[in-house]
């Protein structure tokens, strides 16, 4: 084999693959796990039960319990699509600046992906609102909400808890693309593509889960911040200490929610991967 490298092009190609699978795969786990996200957002925001938050689920109906699902379809789909088309483009464009592949390389492309994913805050913001019950009867859908929180607080409530988002997205992406391979590669030698195919959705399934528990806290944060309208915009580590005093200077509290959040998640990240 040649060890001289091909000239690689850094021009910027939307057609990759990378973004096509990125976004339908997203788009089938919405569509499969909004229900039992929606289960986890109450817990987190209320530190509700399970039994609880299911019978609030219940108690406000179906209509209500899909209500903002065009939202995360929108957001998630491109933002999926994003982390893996980005993080391939990304690593090309390291990789053409340089003539050997370098160990850095990967991380921080999988950061520049997760730093391009915050360009989608504003959707993950209005979701978070239309999740929120006090919300129910104010907004009527998405455009609605984006409508008052320009009308009332401007351009920048569009980014309320773009910090945390940033911090979640890039240890996410930095992990799961460093990590991804070599936790596949400890599973028996594959022979045919169903074998493949099952032990990509173990393997993401499995690391998702554990990445999306290790981040929970992160998560929980930010809904707080992002479930409210208006107001001040502090920083991650006052939001932290404030919520870390309400639940009693106890971080357990921080993980209500966060075993069906890991069902959730081995599935969702099975079938992203």
């Amino acid at each position: 084999m040649s060890s001289r490298r091909q000239p690689i092009s850094t021009k910027f190609k939307l057609r990759s693959p990378e973004y096509i699978a990125g976004f339908l795969s997203s788009a089938t786990n919405i569509l499969l796990t909004y229900p039992v996200n929606k289960l986890i957002f109450r817990q987190q925001i209320y530190r509700l039960k399970t039994v609880d938050a299911f019978q609030q689920l219940k108690d406000e109906g179906l209509l209500v319990l899909y209500r903002g699902m065009a939202l995360p379809l929108i957001q998630k789909t491109f933002s999926l699509s994003i982390m893996f088309g980005a993080n391939a483009h990304y690593l090309h464009i390291l990789q053409s600046f340089s003539k050997a592949d370098h160990w850095y390389h990967q991380p921080i492309a999988s950061a520049l992906a997760g730093s391009t994913e915050a360009v989608l805050t504003p959707l993950e913001r209005a979701q978070v609102l239309l999740q929120t019950p006090k919300y129910n009867a104010v907004l009527r859908n998405g455009l609605h909400a984006f409508i008052l929180m320009y009308k009332h607080y401007g351009i920048i409530e569009y980014y309320r808890g773009v910090t945390l988002i940033l911090i979640r997205n890039s240890v996410s992406n930095i992990i799961f693309f460093a990590c991804r391979k070599p936790v596949k590669d400890l599973l028996p030698l594959a022979s045919t593509d169903f074998q493949h195919s099952l032990y990509d959705f173990l393997s993401g399934g499995l690391l998702g889960a554990l990445l999306s528990t290790f981040t929970y806290p992160i998560n929980v944060l930010k809904n707080i911040q992002q479930s409210e309208l208006g107001g001040r915009h502090d920083r991650p580590i006052k939001i932290f200490r404030l919520v870390y005093e309400q639940r009693g200077n106890s971080f357990k509290e921080f993980y209500i929610g966060a075993k069906w959040n890991f069902i959730r998640s081995l599935v969702s990240w099975g079938i992203i991967n």
